[in-house]
């Protein structure tokens, strides 16, 4: 094994600690506190009665926007609250995870790391 392959096996490893490191937030807090919301919304919702009224509200992007507005203006607060909160969670651990293969990758590392520190 030649100098060059040792320093990219041990720069692998430490790509993949530096990974790992960042990724513990989201694997095991914004994650698994999004499926917990979303097993507790699943006793308040009928989610197939709610998939298909949306299948044929999606004529028009205006016919699905105002699908939305009023299922929110009629939904319970808790409804709400948890569905809110799952499209939160999930959109920052997908930010989040984007955002550090973006830095091993290479593309944008600068501004990507200023971000999440």
């Amino acid at each position: 094994m030649n100098n060059q392959q040792l320093k990219n096996k041990i720069m692998r490893r430490v790509y993949a600690t530096w990974f790992w490191n960042k990724s513990k937030p989201v694997l095991f807090l914004q994650l698994p506190l999004a499926a917990i919301f979303l097993a507790i919304q699943h006793e308040y919702v009928a989610f197939r009665a709610v998939a298909s009224n949306a299948l044929t509200s999606l004529e028009s992007p205006s016919s699905a926007v105002n699908y939305v507005v009023t299922a929110f203006q009629n939904a319970e607060p808790l409804v709400a609250f948890l569905g809110v909160a799952i499209v939160l969670f999930t959109v920052l651990a997908l930010n989040s995870i984007a955002r550090n293969v973006l830095v091993l990758s290479g593309m944008n590392a600068k501004s990507a790391i200023r971000i999440d520190k």
